[in-house]
């Protein structure tokens, strides 16, 4: 009986360890999806500021660029906000639907991020066409 009681102490202790891990696991990916956000707002400050002293408004890879910056903004705090949720959850329903939440998240990044590319193409092909060509 005791030997029982020994392996199921151990068995307990082992799960236990391991929940703590998991549950370390879990907030480092929470401290480094936040960490994420303050970066995207960084760059959309930047990208805002910078749009305004070239006053280049007209241009449409600029305006591209910095609307996938704020769709990757936005899908990075949707995702950071349902990751955090997610944590401390144990209803099974709402985890579930903080992970729908994270999903929409990283869509909304993976489109931002499209959108940005294609702002990046029409940039660089206006530079292309604004570039004085030297006449000998």
């Amino acid at each position: 009986m005791e030997r029982k009681t020994n392996k199921s102490n151990s068995t307990n202790d082992f799960s236990n360890k391991k929940s703590k891990k998991v549950l370390q696991l879990e907030k480092e990916v929470e401290l480094g999806l936040w960490i994420q956000v303050i970066g995207q707002l960084i760059e959309i400050k930047g990208l805002s500021g910078l749009l305004q002293i070239q006053n280049d408004t007209s241009s449409l890879g600029e305006q591209q660029i910095l609307t996938g910056a704020w769709i990757k903004t936005i899908g990075q705090i949707l995702e950071a906000i349902s990751v955090s949720s997610q944590i401390s959850e144990t209803d099974l329903i709402i985890l579930l639907k903080e992970q729908k939440l994270a999903i929409t998240g990283d869509m909304l990044v993976s489109i931002g991020a499209a959108i940005e590319v294609l702002g990046g193409i029409h940039a660089l092909e206006e530079e292309v066409i604004n570039i004085p060509r030297i006449v000998p």
